[in-house]
């Protein structure tokens, strides 16, 4: 079995993590948030609530080209997350790994504003809305995995986009997915 990694991007609140979480449980996949990894210049930014600078962008992304590959030597099948607002450091990690498969993790804007208003800590509602007119929505090629909100939905895309990746999925892996989708279903 070759190496790959599914790398979960979009906009905040989006549900990247609990996508990578819920598909990491469903199939034994090894899962790296690469937010946990963000460089001090980025935790003071986020603390004053400032943006990023395209420098904080271009080191975070080559730091976490340099994770994916450790972490992706060691294991064979590797899910990240991370917002990835910007194609260019999209286009980056595709040239440095081939392994990676982009999936865009959509979710409608409101239930976006919606689950950022319910959280106890992480990014701010206000530097959530100004970070969604920064987002350079997917190029075509890229995987879609639709997160309207419930586990059963979440699944059942997962499921779909299982059956575009027959190179990457196992017949195993899928009839697990298929068979949590009809467990989510009641």
């Amino acid at each position: 079995m070759v190496n790959a990694c599914l790398f979960f991007y979009g906009k905040s609140g989006s549900g990247k993590s609990f996508a990578g979480d819920l598909l990491a449980e469903l199939l034994g996949w090894q899962l790296y948030h690469a937010d946990q990894d963000i460089t001090p210049e980025m935790q003071t930014a986020l603390a004053n609530q400032q943006p990023f600078t395209n420098a904080m962008r271009d080191q975070f992304f080559y730091n976490v080209g340099e994770k994916i590959q450790q972490l992706n030597s060691q294991h064979h099948r590797l899910i990240v997350t991370q917002g990835a607002y910007k194609q260019k450091h999209r286009d980056y990690l595709k040239s440095k790994l081939p392994q990676l498969y982009l999936v865009q993790v959509n979710c409608p804007d409101e239930q976006i504003m919606q689950r950022i208003e319910q959280r106890k800590s992480g990014i701010s509602l206000a530097s959530a809305k100004a970070l969604l007119a920064d987002f350079e929505a997917s190029v075509q090629g890229d995987y879609v995995l639709e997160n309207g909100g419930s586990r059963q939905q979440l699944i059942a895309s997962m499921v779909h986009m299982a059956e575009q990746m027959p190179e990457l999925f196992s017949t195993e892996e899928l009839a697990t997915l298929t068979q949590a989708a009809k467990v989510a279903q009641g």
